[in-house]
This record gives C-alpha cells, sequence and structure tokens, in this order.
C-alpha cells in the first residue's frame, strides 16, 4: 500500500524541512509522508477521539490478537450495498468454512461497526449438517473488535465447520472499510461504495477472521443498481436480478485465489473503464476505471500499467501472475496513496490520472512510480504475506525497492536510479537519526499500534537495507534468491528470517563469500533502530591504509537518555580512487577500529567510501581526505559521480549538524555549487541548506544568508533558465524546479519574481491560457505571495473549478503562498468548515502548507492554539496510518520552529493536551523543534561568521532582488542570552501588528 504519498503528500523532503514553502516539483511525488510516505490521512470516526484514546491507551495490554482454535478456509459473502442519501447501508449475508485446529465452545473472529443479526447465527458441522446449538453470543466489537460465538458443545479436531450470519454494516465517510465516496457530475453529487481493508479494516465490511496468517478463498456476491457497475478482486462469473427489488441486480465474482482478508475488494460505481490493448498484457486483461468525465486521463495508466506487470515484474520474479483480470481505479476521496487489492487496485485521483497536455513531469513519475510500486504488491505481499504487521516491511519495503526499476523500465528517461538515494534514502536518515525512531522488526497489538507500522522506517528504510543487500550479493543473485523465496512460500505467510534463509541458500548455491550468513548481517540492520556513521581515518604512509570505526548517528543526543543498546552493525564498506577501481571491506558488528590495509591510488589521492551510497551509513573523513575531495570539486566536480556528489554534501551538512564535523568544513563544500547543474547533488544540497534557511528566518543575518545563496543559485537558474524547452530532459525539469523554487521563493531575484508574475497575471486576464504544467505551482506560489487579494482569489477560484487532480493539488498548495496574515487565517477557517470547498481529504494539505509557508507558521500555531475545540471537532476520529490526524497538524508545526517562544507555545500545546499527543510522531516533531532551537544558538554565529568572511568571494557579483513584501521582525542572534527574551516579544509584537492592519 503506497504512500506515502506524499499525501499524502505525501511531500516531504527531510524530516526538518518537510514541507517548505516552495518544495521542488519532484519533491511532490511523495504521496504518503511525515513522517509516512505512504499517505493515509484519516481512518474512521465511529466513536469520539477522546474516548478512542483513552481506550487505545487502556487497549495496550488487552489481547487483540486472535485465537487459532480454528482456521478459515473459505468465505462466501453476498452485500447489498443501498448507495443514496439518507440510507447508506449495506445488508450482508456471509458463510464460512472453517478447519477445527483445537477442540474449543468458543469460536472467536473480528467484528467493528456491525450491527450483527444474533438470532440468525449458525455452525453446521459441514460433513453431516448436524447444527451445533449455540449457548452464548459476545460482542466486544467495543473495544476488542472480536466477536465470540459461545456453543453448547465443543467442535471436534479435524472437522470442518460452516458459519453463517446476517449483518448490516455503514457505508461510512471515513474512508475505511466498505465507505462511500462523492464526486460531482454535470453538477450532480454522485455516490460511490468502494473498500479499503488494510490494515486491519475487512472486520468494518463484514465478520471475518481478520489476521493476515489467516488465508482462504473468497466467493463474493454484490448487488447494485442496473444503472451502476460492481467489480471485485476476480472476474465476474454471473449476474441476475434481485428478487422482489425491481431495478436491482445480484453480481457473482469467481471464486478468489487462497488470499488474506485485507486484500478483498469491491466497488459499485457509475464509474467508465479503459481497457488496456491486449496485446501489452496477454492473458491478463487490464482495465482503468473513474468517473466519466476523466476518462481522459486514463490513457497513461492504461499504457504503462499492464507493461510493468508483464513486462518487467512477471519477468523478474519469473512467476506468472496468478489472475486473469487487473482492474484499476482511480477513487475521489481515498485516504492511501493506492492499495494494492489482488485484481483490483485502487488508488487517489492524483496517483493514476494523468493528463497529457496539462498535467506536469512530476505528476508523470508520481503516477509510474505508484503503478509500479502496487503491481510489485501482487507477488511481494498478495501472493506471499507478512506472518503479522511487525514485518509490514517485507510487503513495503520490497514494494518500495522495485518501484523505480518498474518505473525505470517504462521510463528510462527518468533516471529513476538517481533519484532514489535523494528520495528515499536521505529522507529516511532524517527520520532514523531521531532518538525517537523504532526497529524495522517492532512489536505490534492493537490495531492504532499496526496503523503507525506504516511510516518511513517500513516503507524507506526496508526500500534502502534492500537495495544495500542486492548491492553485496550482486543483483542477479539477489533476484534469484528472491524468486526462491516467492515460490517456496506461494499464498503462504512469512516471517523475516524466510527471506534471508533463501537469499544465503542462493549465496551458497551461487559461492558467494560473505563474512557472516545473510540473517546474522541484516537483522543488525532490522533490529534495531537506527543507522552508523563511519569515521574513516588514512594513514598517509607507503601502505596507504585507513581506520575504520562506526557510531550510531544521532542529529542531536539526549544526555538523559537511557537507550542502553550498543548500536553496531555489519557494514559493507566500499570504496574507490576513480569509481573504476571499486572495492569492498566488511566491518563486522561489534568490531571497534577496523583496518583497512590499503587503499587504491596513493595517499596523494582522495579516496571515496559508499560508492553511488549504496549502503545505509554515513560518511566523515579526516581532514586531508575532505579537503582532497573539497579541492576536486572545486577544480572538476564531474571527477566525481553524481550521486556521490549528493551523498558527501548531505552527509557533511548533517553530520555538521550532529557535531560530527564542523560547519565551516561543511559550507566550505558547498561553495563548488556554483558550478553545479546536475539534479542528486542539487537536490541533496537543497534539502540541507533549505533547513539553514529556515532556522534563519527573522534573524539579523538572514540577508547574509540570502545573499550567499544567491551566489550559489543564480549561475544555475540562468543555465537551466526559467522557460521550458521540448527538448528538456526529465531531470532538467526538475532541475528547473529548484532553480525556481530558491529563485521565486526564498531569494526573490527578480528576473524570476518578474517572469512569473507576468506568466500569472496573463493567466488571469485570460483563464484559457495555460502556464508551463512543470512550474504551475511555483508560477502561482510566486505571484499570490507577492500580489494580493485578486491573485489569491483566482488561484482559489481556479482550485474549485479544476478537474484535474493534479492541478488542483498544486493550486491548493499554491493559495497556501499568501503572505497575508487575514488570508491565512480565512483558509484556516475554511480547513474545518464542511461547505467551504475545502475536502477534509485536502484539510491536512492546506495546513501543513500554511505552516510551511514562514509568514503563515505563526498563524497556523496560533490557530490550532486558539481554535483546538473546533478544530479537534472537526477532526474527531479520523486517523492515517503512522499518526492520527491532529497529530499531523501538529507535526507539521514542529519543522519550522526556531526560537524559544515558538518552542515554549508548541510544548503548552502538547501538555494541554496530552491524551491527543502522546504518540510517537508527536514526541519526535517535539524532539525536531527542540533540536532547532539548539542548533540556532549553537550553530548560527558559526555560519554568520563564515558568510561574513565570504565577501570578498562575492564582491562583484550584482544580484537584483526584491524587497519582502512580508513585515519581517528582528530576532538577537544569540537566542540563549536576556536579549533573546526581548526579540521573541518583539517578534510577537509584529505578528500582532500584521493581523491587526491585514498583511
Amino acid at each position: 500500500m503506497k504512500v506515502t504519498l506524499l499525501g499524502l503528500l505525501m511531500a516531504a523532503v527531510f524530516a526538518i524541512a518537510v514541507g517548505e514553502l516552495m518544495q521542488s516539483t519532484e519533491d511532490e511525488s511523495r504521496w504518503w509522508y511525515a513522517p509516512s510516505r505512504k499517505a493515509p490521512l484519516y481512518e474512521h470516526k465511529y466513536q469520539g477521539l477522546r474516548e478512542r484514546l483513552v481506550r487505545a491507551a487502556a487497549a495496550q495490554t488487552v489481547n487483540m490478537r486472535l485465537p487459532r482454535d480454528v482456521l478459515p478456509s473459505s468465505y462466501t459473502i453476498r452485500l447489498l450495498p443501498f448507495i443514496e442519501e439518507g440510507n447508506f447501508t449495506t445488508d450482508g449475508y456471509i458463510e464460512i468454512l472453517i478447519d477445527c485446529k483445537v477442540a474449543t465452545t468458543n469460536i472467536s473472529m473480528n467484528a467493528a461497526e456491525l450491527d450483527i443479526m444474533e438470532n440468525s447465527i449458525q455452525v453446521v458441522d459441514n460433513a453431516d449438517n448436524t447444527m451445533n446449538d449455540v449457548e452464548k453470543f459476545y460482542d466486544e466489537q467495543n473495544p476488542r473488535e472480536i466477536i465470540t460465538i459461545n456453543l453448547k458443545t465443543p467442535l471436534v479436531v479435524g472437522r470442518t465447520y460452516k458459519i453463517s450470519m446476517n449483518f448490516i454494516s455503514y457505508l461510512n465517510e471515513d474512508l475505511r472499510g466498505f465507505y462511500r465516496s462523492t464526486y460531482v457530475e454535470n453538477n450532480v453529487n454522485k455516490y460511490l461504495a468502494v473498500s479499503q481493508m488494510e490494515a486491519p479494516d475487512a472486520r468494518r465490511a463484514f465478520p471475518c477472521f481478520d489476521e493476515p496468517n489467516m488465508k482462504a478463498n473468497f466467493t463474493i456476491t454484490v448487488g447494485r443498481k442496473t444503472s451502476m457497475s460492481a467489480i471485485s478482486n476476480m472476474p465476474l462469473k454471473s449476474e441476475e436480478p434481485i428478487a422482489n427489488m425491481p431495478g436491482y441486480v445480484w453480481n457473482h465474482f469467481q471464486p478468489s485465489v487462497k488470499m488474506s482478508s485485507y486484500l478483498v475488494a469491491m466497488m459499485v460505481s457509475e464509474f467508465v473503464s479503459e481497457l488496456s490493448n491486449p496485446s501489452l498484457s496477454p492473458g491478463v486483461e487490464f482495465k482503468i476505471w473513474a468517473r466519466p468525465s476523466f476518462r481522459n486521463q486514463t490513457k497513461y495508466s492504461a499504457d504503462i500499467g499492464p507493461r510493468i506487470l508483464s513486462d518487467y515484474v512477471t519477468k523478474y520474479f519469473q512467476i506468472e501472475f496468478p489472475l486473469p483480470k487487473v482492474d484499476m481505479a482511480a477513487i475521489p476521496d481515498f485516504a492511501a496513496g493506492a492499495m494494492e487489492n489482488w485484481g483490483l487496485i485502487t488508488y487517489r485521483e492524483t496517483d493514476l490520472l494523468y493528463d497529457e497536455r496539462r498535467s506536469s513531469a512530476s505528476a508523470k513519475q508520481r503516477v509510474a512510480i505508484i503503478i509500479a510500486h502496487e503491481l510489485a504488491h501482487q507477488w511481494f505481499g498478495n501472493l506471499v504475506t507478512m506472518d503479522w504487521w511487525n514485518v509490514i516491511w517485507l510487503n513495503e519495503g520490497f514494494a518500495s525497492y522495485m518501484e523505480y526499476p518498474g518505473t525505470d523500465y517504462v521510463e528510462p528517461g527518468f533516471e529513476m536510479n538517481e533519484q532514489f538515494t535523494v528520495t528515499d534514502l536521505h529522507y529516511v536518515f532524517g527520520i532514523d537519526a531521531l532518538e525517537t525512531s523504532r526497529p524495522i522488526d517492532f512489536e505490534v497489538n492493537t490495531p492504532s499500534q499496526i496503523n503507525q507500522m506504516f511510516d518511513a522506517i517500513s516503507y524507506e528504510k526496508g526500500s534502502c537495507i534492500i537495495r544495500m543487500c542486492a548491492n553485496f550479493l550482486g543483483e542477479p543473485v539477489f533476484r534469484r534468491g528472491v524468486t526462491n523465496y516467492l515460490k517456496n512460500n506461494a499464498y503462504g505467510n512469512t516471517v523475516q528470517k524466510d527471506l534471508w534463509n533463501a537469499l544465503n541458500n542462493q549465496t551458497v548455491t551461487e559461492n558467494v563469500q560473505l563474512p557472516a550468513t545473510v540473517e546474522t548481517i541484516m537483522e543488525t540492520w532490522t533490529r534495531q533502530m537506527g543507522y552508523p556513521v563511519i569515521n574513516i581515518s588514512r594513514r598517509y604512509d607507503s601502505a596507504n591504509s585507513a581506520v575504520a570505526s562506526q557510531q550510531r548517528f544521532l542529529l542531536m543526543k539526549n544526555e538523559n537518555s537511557t537507550d542502553t543498546n550498543n548500536y553496531s552493525w555489519w557494514v559493507p564498506l566500499t570504496y574507490t580512487k576513480d569509481f573504476t577501481d571499486i572495492r569492498q571491506h566488511w566491518m563486522p558488528s561489534g568490531s571497534g577500529a577496523n583496518t583497512i590495509p590499503s587503499l587504491p591510488g596513493s595517499s596523494a589521492n582522495w579516496v571515496i567510501f559508499n560508492v553511488g551510497q549504496e549502503g545505509y551509513y554515513r560518511v566523515v573523513y579526516d581532514e586531508r581526505n575532505i579537503e582532497m575531495i573539497r579541492n576536486q570539486l572545486m577544480t572538476n566536480h564531474l571527477a566525481i559521480s553524481k550521486k556521490n556528489r549528493a551523498q558527501i554534501l548531505d552527509d557533511y551538512l548533517n553530520m555538521a549538524r550532529a557535531n560530527l564535523t564542523t560547519y565551516v568544513t561543511a559550507m566550505e563544500l558547498t561553495r563548488y555549487l556554483a558550478h553545479e547543474r546536475d539534479y542528486a547533488p542539487w537536490t541533496a544540497a537543497s534539502v540541507a541548506l533549505d533547513y539553514i534557511d529556515i532556522m534563519f528566518y527573522e534573524y539579523p543575518d538572514e540577508q547574509e544568508w540570502k545573499n550567499y545563496m544567491t551566489v550559489l543559485v543564480t549561475p544555475l537558474y540562468d543555465h537551466i533558465k526559467y522557460e521550458a524547452s521540448n527538448s528538456d530532459a526529465h531531470l532538467t525539469v526538475f532541475t528547473r524546479s529548484q532553480a525556481v523554487s530558491w529563485s521565486c521563493g526564498k531569494l526573490n531575484i527578480s528576473n524570476c519574481i518578474t517572469k512569473a508574475n507576468r506568466d500569472y497575471h496573463a493567466w488571469m486576464a485570460d483563464a484559457t491560457k495555460e502556464l508551463q504544467p512543470n512550474l504551475r505551482r511555483l508560477i502561482s506560489c510566486t505571484a499570490i505571495a507577492q500580489g494580493g487579494r485578486p491573485e489569491w482569489q483566482f488561484g482559489f477560484n481556479r482550485y474549485l473549478d479544476s478537474t484535474l487532480a493534479n492541478e488542483k493539488t498544486e493550486l491548493l498548495r499554491s493559495i497556501t503562498c499568501s503572505q497575508n496574515v487575514a488570508i491565512l487565517n480565512e483558509m484556516l477557517e475554511m480547513m474545518i468548515t464542511p461547505s467551504s470547498g475545502i475536502r477534509l481529504q485536502d484539510a491536512n494539505t492546506l495546513f501543513s502548507n500554511i505552516a510551511a509557508n514562514p509568514v503563515g507558521h505563526g498563524v497556523a500555531l496560533d490557530f490550532l492554539i486558539n481554535r483546538w475545540n473546533d478544530v479537534f471537532a472537526y477532526f474527531d476520529g479520523y486517523e492515517g496510518f503512522g499518526g492520527d490526524a491532529i497529530t499531523r497538524l501538529f507535526r507539521a508545526l514542529c519543522n519550522r520552529v526556531n526560537n524559544d517562544v515558538k518552542l515554549e507555545k508548541l510544548i503548552k500545546l502538547s501538555t494541554d493536551h496530552p491524551a491527543s499527543f502522546n504518540t510517537a510522531s508527536a514526541r519526535q516533531g517535539i524532539e525536531l523543534a527542540r533540536t532547532n532551537v539548539r542548533w540556532v544558538k549553537k550553530h548560527y554565529g558559526t555560519i554568520v561568521n563564515w558568510l561574513k568572511s565570504q565577501d570578498s568571494v562575492t564582491e562583484g557579483t550584482t544580484v537584483t532582488s526584491v524587497a519582502s513584501t512580508t513585515a519581517h521582525s528582528t530576532v538577537a542572534t544569540t537566542p540563549s542570552s536576556a536579549a533573546s527574551t526581548f526579540v521573541n516579544l518583539f517578534v510577537i509584537l509584529m505578528a500582532a501588528i500584521a493581523t491587526f492592519v491585514g498583511f
């Protein structure tokens, strides 16, 4: 299940700098983050959030697991949804065949929010139709989500029984279970019923054994109006009228293959479908479903979907796809980025639909990468499923790894291999560098805990360690090992040891030499959180050797930490002097200092470790080696690969934050960026430098920082140019977004501002004109930030009217760029007003982007504090995987906190509402905010002094910028002093004045 997304959006760059005012276009492809890339926004609304929070705390010690006395073998499910206002209910009937494993009088299964017709419950011996009388029925849907049928006589081991019952479920608006979604077609409200069963939400659609290792076959029948269509996991078998219900029919679907309950899917709608060319996926019918007015946006998915399935994933795994068809549906209201249901994959509209004329390059990549992710799941997750949710990373990590080569197969021009490090790796480095991180394999019990496993650790870190494993085994060996793993466990469930054993057996078969078993090596990466920084200290003598040591990398170490774990990993070190001679050295776990006896070249050569950044670790060098690397970058940076240039910048700018090197050393490395033109290094630098940009906001030397960045960015902007060309490579388009984001959004370079205003006002004058799609958000953001209410109103109206899913999201983010405090407050009011036009699923995006706006951050913080009761009531009950909706709003505020006043407000907000913020995600947010404030006190002065030492470098460079229209307050250089109190009060005063005058 993806992402992500980024809404997902997920659009996050680095754990600290997530959601900056003008993020680069490629970051929009993150559909599931903050902190999870996966991107579900909400879940259920079946009780008040306060009550559920209390229950969730109590449930940590409650046994939420089902006994294994009986196990299901097959389900027959009949659902008749009434998709009409005033009666959003579903009449249900179910039969379950169970095998008795242990003699018992109790049959327990999962159910939630279901009205069970108790008098309809029957338990029959399947061999002779003998009835087993029911003694009692225990309904523990609240809080255990379990029902138990107590029998008068025990079931007999080895016999099969049939359970049957009638029930009613509800087509809720909570985006889980069997729920309803809405959209407008020709000014008419339309409804559809669709399912979302992951994580444990099949129990909201029908009673079931809702655990992934209780697989069964499902035979599904769905009723529908004759004006609608119904689809499910399997092809349609037959159709018949529903007795005594004119205008309704039953759709009977073929029995499914053996699968987990969370993969069950069905949809009843007025959607239309686009059939793929049968030659693209022989033997597998491939269709794309969407609302009728969006049919013209389905062609791209209909083209690449079957090619990824048949030509890439099937051939990669060497296992045929076991189903006869694949439906992919674009859902208007959808919490996740996408869901990999076998045979019926559901997506957010933004993640499946693409308009070739109006959609951006990032939107196109986003569609391709999510489709590749979901199709990889058809094997890794669906065919072979994790035994329990604690190892969900076996599903999500592998799909996140496979999405890159899968996309690269159909779109080689996207250069996905270059993008991996600066999207997945660098992002999760930020999360996993916190003391509040978690191991990949982490015990969970309750549904709330399960949902929190869908985060960056399962997705991005999972993909990164799989990539590292594939690299040290060799990709062909790794692939054959994975194929054997899938074949040996087809239609079953696994733990991570099963994967390690399959890979290890393959290394033995192919005589791959490893210092330890695959399990020994890899479990140092899955059983403990974090990752190492490798300290390389070269010995510049005739032997030209080096000593390597490792320690856990932490952005900020808590001196009061109670963590006594001695972190150490098996590390596959790779190193080179020229990228032609690449060598490997294993650093054992717990080994301490480790000698590398002979480096390539001589002591006069630089040596770079972690070639291509394939390993999940950072590297810090001795002063002489990093100086040689810096000189190489300044004289001919192309001698170092793009991925390693990105690695060096990301490593050193983050190690300076962690006090493992100096900011002087890190900033000296950035000087070469005036000559850099490539995507990966600029993206890595932008994320880290953007953090400094945030930390300098409203401090007296902020302009000194802006001047330096202008010197670095202007050559890139002049080279890449504002105007697009039809011959632009894919990554050129993304790099242009980086240049324009800095030039227009942060540095106010006049050429960029002028052109953006020109284009936006031309659009305002003639709405039939189109902005260039790849800069649409940045142009709109710039003009709205520079303008007033007319510019904002035009953008808002376009957002309301847009029928292009990706454009709608871009415009929503753009209107949050306003510098007018009154308008920002209006948007926050709209966020909690159902009739405002801001959809509930977009509320998080709106708030997060206002919080990322330098002017909007304080407005959003005050709004959440002052309007807590209203915000809480509006979001009451809507939870997302990895954290509830309220926590997501809170987390969005943490990233830009850079002074004591805002930190104290944030802490007070969390302590005033402990039931809402007693989550790992909220604690991570507080840790990030504290780290920011400590960073300012420790590093601000150092960087200012270094910047001032660069004045001679920048003399003679003339850069014209537009003065900010925002009222900027001034903050003392060292906010830890008494002056800090005065300055922080001044910040509050200026904010109050700005609010009063309506800036």
